[in-house]
């Protein structure tokens, strides 16, 4: 009899050391995939975005392999107001894996960048916007105004071909050394 209460005390022994052991694993997994060796190759990359000779600021820029004998990702980027950005591929401004690209740009619709506005993250999510009448705001009605606001002409938008990497005419050889600096001109 005494065996038996003894094995039964030591099942919550072996349960916590296995639940220990596991925690152990998965932290040492996470350190070394938050390292700083990338496992995917990638190294840096600057794409600078111009229209009619001006730097160009919120342009979406994407970067898609053009080569599919290689194990390549799609890697990509927003500018900032000095038309420049650093492509990410997995992590934060990681940069693209060395190989051939073809580059499609977008600028990025003026409605869309209120929601970076801190008086637009501040505001009241329940309320309705500015000028329109409570008693017609739903669901429907708020999808139907994003829709809205989606079909209008964008200001400054480039011509539809830029969007399309196979129409664009824009590539990138991404080297494994050396600087990965991309300028690219939008016509209008």
């Amino acid at each position: 009899m005494a065996t038996g209460t003894q094995q039964a005390n030591n099942r919550p022994f072996w349960a916590i050391l296995s639940l220990v052991l596991l925690i152990a694993l998965l932290v040492v997994i996470r350190a070394v995939d938050w390292s700083d060796a990338d496992g995917l190759g990638t190294v840096p990359v600057s794409v600078t975005v111009r229209q009619d000779g001006e730097l160009v600021s919120d342009v979406m820029v994407t970067l898609f392999p053009l080569a599919h004998d290689m194990p390549l990702r799609s890697a990509a980027g927003t500018t900032g107001p000095n038309g420049r950005c650093d492509v990410t591929t997995l992590r934060f401004d990681d940069g693209a894996m060395p190989g051939p690209y073809a580059i499609g740009v977008e600028k990025v619709p003026a409605w869309s960048l209120r929601f970076h506005d801190e008086a637009f993250l501040t505001a009241d999510p329940g309320a309705p916007p500015a000028g329109t009448d409570p008693s017609q705001i739903g669901p429907t009605a708020m999808y139907s105004m994003a829709r809205e606001q989606e079909s209008r002409p964008q200001p400054g938008a480039f011509p539809a071909r830029y969007i399309d990497p196979k129409k664009s005419g824009l590539k990138a050889n991404v080297q494994a050394s050396g600087p990965n600096d991309f300028e690219f001109e939008i016509a209008k």
